[in-house]
């Protein structure tokens, strides 16, 4: 891998000189300052690699794809001084030799890559390996000021979905339900009941004044009691349910002990009816989670809100409001149903159409690629996402369509 150094001291030689020029005719004036920021960091070229197996012979074919960095932006987060792409990368993406398009900074301070052997700065034909957080240094152009930047790239833990809904199935067994999920558990999909939700390897209901816990979903055994009406999703280290208060609740400790969850301002807007919710892992923070949630308040409308669940920490549930201006929101509807896969949430409820959000819960969008096919039937459709990123969806006129 070619390298291009360039060191700090070569740098400083660089500003002393555009400092010297300043009544240079053809110089740029640069003025002396003490700011030291990151304004901008956008990626150039990944290669993506995949398997393909071909249906005649079985042998399997790597294909290598090249991705536009810049369609994966990354947030400054000048709070922490993390930066981040909110935007997941394929599964597949090459994290070992990343190329940088271009960082921006304030008042022309100077980006270089904090290594082992100092600090460095590589051109846009050098890369850099990504698989594990770097650290970029950023000195004022007066050399009075550094700050340090980590930049974490994360790829999603899932496959991209396949281009076509594939009918697997239609099984009388599963005709004619009402008020069922969705659920990946283990290395299958199963029909259940509305309010059992999947945490790690166990599957968690109420049952009456019971939590109850299954390795296996036909066994189940007590956790211990709670006033609770039902459970309505869980993140890597909480359950989260309705308490019979009407109250929003988390526990910690699979279910046995509950506390009321904080929320912002807008607690007369939470979801209490068709209930839904889908988890993913959030990248600008490590061990977290990001939780969508979303159903029918108490006005009929439909609304949305995200809690950031960190390991061992309390978070709060947040409101995401619908602005005037956005075209693209979900109707009304019930059994609502969420998926996550691929860096974008899938919905699905009563009117039966797919909607895709990108930006995790704000707009809701229907996409021509992820249409129902024509001849999928039922009055009811229910969908999850497996451990390799395929949708699954399940209707009540027994169909089982893949994609």
């Amino acid at each position: 891998m070619k390298r291009f150094y360039q060191t700090l001291y070569a740098l400083i030689v660089v500003s002393l000189t555009m400092t010297s020029c300043l009544n240079s005719d053809d110089t740029e004036t640069i003025e002396p300052s003490n700011e030291a920021a990151i304004t901008g960091f956008v990626l150039g070229n990944l290669n993506c690699y995949t398997n393909s197996t071909s249906s005649t012979t079985g042998n399997d074919t790597i294909i290598k794809t090249v991705l536009t960095g810049s369609n994966y932006p990354l947030t400054v987060n000048q709070t922490n001084n993390r930066i981040y792409n909110t935007t997941e990368l394929p599964q597949g993406t090459d994290l070992e030799h990343v190329l940088i398009s271009s960082i921006s900074t304030k008042s022309n301070s100077i980006a270089l890559l904090k290594t082992d052997k100092g600090d460095m700065v590589l051109s846009t034909t050098d890369s850099i390996d990504f698989r594990q957080p770097r650290v970029f240094r950023v000195y004022s152009n007066d050399l009075s000021n550094v700050r340090e930047y980590t930049v974490t790239l994360k790829v999603s833990a899932t496959k991209s979905t396949s281009s076509q809904w594939t009918k697997v199935a239609e099984d009388s067994v599963l005709k004619n339900w009402t008020n069922k999920s969705l659920v990946a558990f283990g290395d299958s999909v199963q029909l259940v009941d509305k309010g059992i939700v999947i945490k790690g390897q166990k599957a968690y209901r109420v049952n009456g004044t019971n939590v109850e816990q299954s390795s296996d979903l036909t066994n189940w055994n007590v956790v211990g009691p709670a006033a609770l009406t039902q459970l309505v999703g869980a993140s890597t280290d909480e359950l989260y349910a309705l308490g019979t208060d009407g109250m929003l609740k988390y526990s910690q400790d699979n279910g046995l002990t509950w506390n009321d969850e904080a929320l912002d301002d807008k607690a007369s807007l939470l979801p209490v009816t068709q209930i839904a919710t889908t988890t993913w892992t959030y990248a600008p923070i490590d061990s977290a989670d990001c939780v969508l949630m979303g159903g029918l308040n108490q006005n009929g409308e439909m609304c949305f809100w995200r809690k950031i669940a960190q390991h061992n920490k309390d978070g709060k549930w947040v409101y995401i409001p619908v602005e005037s201006n956005n075209r693209f929101t979900m109707p009304a509807q019930n059994n609502l149903s969420m998926a996550y896969a691929g860096g974008d949430i899938y919905a699905v409820g009563d009117n039966l159409t797919i909607y895709v959000s990108r930006d995790k819960g704000i707009t809701w969008k229907t996409v021509s690629n992820y249409a129902l096919p024509s001849d999928a039937q039922g009055t009811q459709y229910a969908m999850t996402a497996d451990a390799q990123g395929n949708l699954w969806l399940v209707t009540n006129a027994g169909q089982i369509w893949k994609k």
